[in-house]
């Protein structure tokens, strides 16, 4: 018996828990709630109406929270908060706000790449976001800390480099390239591809 199983007991949860606990390293498969139907191939690959739905999501994703940090109101004072929170505030940009306002985007941005993951992959466990999650913050360094286009060309270059890799060491090696590419970007160039950009940016 574990410690997970000794504590659920000393607090009389063991049996409530055990059918929890003993399935959550399950994959858990997602309704389908979209027809994939096969609509044309580029190359060796056959594009279906869910790779539409997920490459022109990501797209218009992209453009409308690009667009929203640097044309509205709310996203000026994020891009001010972020950058000088003592100024912004001398300003009259409510600091506390824009903080809450930034984790609220971030997660609609989250829950809809992880509903568009979905339903590409179709299938989920506990520890599905860990290894996204470090790939996320990969693709943000590479692309430059605190920049926002550079985070968006960070994930496409990181994305293509994967499956390049993949293609030519063998799908094993797929996180193993993700890893490496941080790797090299913090030792040679950690404010990242538009990091000079930001700085200039700051000035």
């Amino acid at each position: 018996m574990g410690l997970r199983d000794r504590v659920a007991g000393w607090l009389g949860l063991d049996g409530e828990l055990a059918r929890y606990v003993s399935g959550a390293r399950i994959n858990r498969s997602m309704p389908e709630v979209l027809d994939n139907k096969k609509l044309f191939r580029i190359g060796d690959y056959q594009l279906t109406s869910v790779d539409v739905l997920v490459i022109v999501s990501a797209i218009a994703m992209m453009v409308i929270l690009d667009q929203f940090v640097r044309r509205s109101k709310m996203g000026r004072g994020i891009r001010a908060t972020a950058q000088d929170p003592e100024t912004a505030a001398l300003m009259g940009v409510n600091a506390t706000r824009s903080v809450q306002l930034t984790f609220l985007l971030g997660g609609l941005m989250a829950g809809a790449a992880a509903f568009l993951y979905m339903l590409k992959i179709e299938t989920t466990k506990f520890d599905v976001g860990f290894l996204l999650g470090v790939k996320a913050f990969t693709a943000a360094v590479l692309g430059g800390i605190g920049n926002l286009r550079g985070a968006l060309l960070g994930g496409l270059i990181l994305g293509v480099a994967e499956n390049w890799g993949s293609a030519l060491f063998g799908t094993e090696w797929r996180d193993v390239v993700a890893f490496v590419i941080l790797v090299v970007i913090l030792l040679f160039r950690p404010s990242g591809l538009l990091g000079e950009s930001l700085g200039k940016a700051r000035a």
